[in-house]
């Protein structure tokens, strides 16, 4: 028996507004967040008629990068922003796995 298979792949979404929940420590760090993701977006990526900041798989994982660029206390609670951050631009569309609490 084989199990079915499906042909679509995820390519990407169009920044929204959304409310990203998470807890208070983290909020400091959802500005800079935001303000990466708008810069790695390619605007209008599909044509003006679509429109939107897109973000396609190498600018999520990009934007995955930036805690690399905070000290060693400071970067799991940044990823763990960035992961809220994309799991709510995505809600009901992609499954995200958020990082636990390390």
């Amino acid at each position: 028996m084989h199990s079915a298979q499906s042909n679509l792949s995820f390519f990407g979404f169009a920044l929204g507004d959304c409310v990203v929940e998470v807890q208070s420590e983290l909020t400091k760090y959802l500005r800079v967040v935001h303000r990466t993701a708008l810069e790695l977006a390619q605007q209008n990526c599909f044509g003006a008629e679509i429109g939107g900041f897109w973000l396609l798989p190498d600018q999520i994982q990009q934007l995955r990068r930036l805690s690399e660029y905070y000290s060693t206390t400071e970067a799991p609670l940044v990823a763990r922003a960035i992961e809220a951050y994309l799991g709510a631009q995505l809600q009901g569309i992609y499954p995200i796995t958020l990082p636990t609490r390390g």
